[in-house]
């Protein structure tokens, strides 16, 4: 059997991640699960219990791209808005999962939502500035369908809500919504002016939201997304501490997702290992190039401070012999005076006396060490 390269677990872990993301999709779309999430994250419906949001949910929301269980309908899933959203000049954006609630009352406004299921709190911008950009997408495609340029009083409000799966410390355990708001700059302005027409409201949670339940919502979300939880145990949390009785397929998904979950965990670990052992042996040849250099040069510099002392001591001693040559002393003076062997001062002694009459000391040197004739 062929052992798969890097690439390949690369690709196995992608395909993964997109169905672990499709199934995560799948079991958000749930009526009852949108149902609490709207509860908690929809003023105009704060008030209203679980059973009710259910029923003011219009039609089936739609899951980006995947079909809610392709070829059979289940009661509790939702397609209805299409999550692809094209307008002329503004290129396409695709929603993760979007619908629409008739909020109940004398009048029966409509809402329009949007939710997106985020892994990864920086992406490399900032996910409020997404968020608020997808209301305004939404509010922008309602023209010629909710709305006519000659009747903007037509336009729905819209909320796009954001499951934040991984959120940092600092932001977990919290709900904040960012709207529009009223700001009199001058005066006291008292007439009626319809300007809430758009929230981007962050949910944050971590894989232990389930064990400290900020808000219920907290404590759901955390249940249904932890992966130190195994099926069974998720659905005996949401039926004992939530009331919900899963639906078949809703404990499928979460079966498949959990199996998904540690197939990547798995596989990304041991792309890990043979990442970290390459990144290890390419650290170690450099490592060991840098060390080499670095030796090669503290050698190198010892070695030439080494002979640079050599080479002064040997020209002070050449420059002693020529001072003392011009004064007319012979071999076993020198040796005498200098207190060295007649043997050891010869080969300078004759050089000096070839010099004669500049007694130049770098010459006489370059000719003893044979750099110049």
């Amino acid at each position: 059997m062929r052992k798969k390269t890097y690439l390949a677990n690369a690709i196995d872990i992608a395909d993964m991640k997109a169905e672990y993301d499709g199934e995560a999709k799948k079991l958000v779309s749930d009526r009852t699960i949108l149902a609490w999430i709207v509860k908690y994250t929809v003023r105009e419906l704060r008030d209203n219990t679980i059973e009710e949001i259910k029923a003011a949910i219009e039609g089936e929301p739609e899951i980006a791209m995947v079909p809610v269980y392709p070829g059979r309908r289940k009661p509790d899933a939702i397609v209805g808005l299409p999550t692809e959203n094209k307008v002329p000049n503004e290129g396409t954006v695709t929603f993760d999962i979007r619908f629409h609630v008739l909020v109940p009352g004398g009048e029966r406004i409509k809402i329009l939502l949007n939710i997106e299921i985020q892994k990864d709190y920086y992406p490399g911008y900032d996910l409020v500035t997404r968020a608020v950009f997808y209301c305004a997408r939404m509010l922008s495609a309602q023209l010629d369908t909710e709305f006519t340029a000659e009747n903007y009083d037509e336009v729905k409000k819209v909320y796009s809500i954001w499951l934040c799966l991984n959120a940092p410390r600092h932001t977990v355990d919290t709900i904040t919504e960012y709207g529009m708001a009223q700001k009199k700059l001058a005066g006291d302005f008292r007439g009626k002016a319809r300007f809430d027409l758009l929230s981007a409201v962050m949910v944050c949670i971590d894989q232990y939201s389930y064990q400290r339940k900020t808000t219920p919502l907290h404590g759901l979300l955390g249940t249904l997304f932890s992966t130190k939880l195994t099926p069974d145990e998720k659905m005996a949390l949401l039926r004992e501490e939530y009331g919900i009785e899963t639906t078949v397929e809703v404990e499928e998904g979460m079966k498949r997702m959990c199996n998904l979950s540690d197939v990547i965990v798995e596989q990304g670990l041991q792309q890990g290992l043979e990442q970290g052992l390459q990144q290890g042996l390419e650290q170690g040849l450099q490592q060991g190039l840098e060390q080499g250099l670095q030796q090669g040069l503290e050698q190198g510099l010892q070695q030439g401070i080494q002979q640079g002392l050599q080479q002064g001591k040997e020209k002070s001693s050449i420059n002693l012999v020529c001072k003392k040559v011009k004064r007319g002393k012979s071999l076993s003076v020198i040796a005498e005076e200098l207190e060295e062997e007649e043997e050891s001062l010869k080969v300078i002694y004759e050089a000096v006396l070839d010099a004669a009459p500049d007694y130049d000391v770098d010459q006489i040197y370059d000719v003893l060490h044979g750099t110049k004739e």
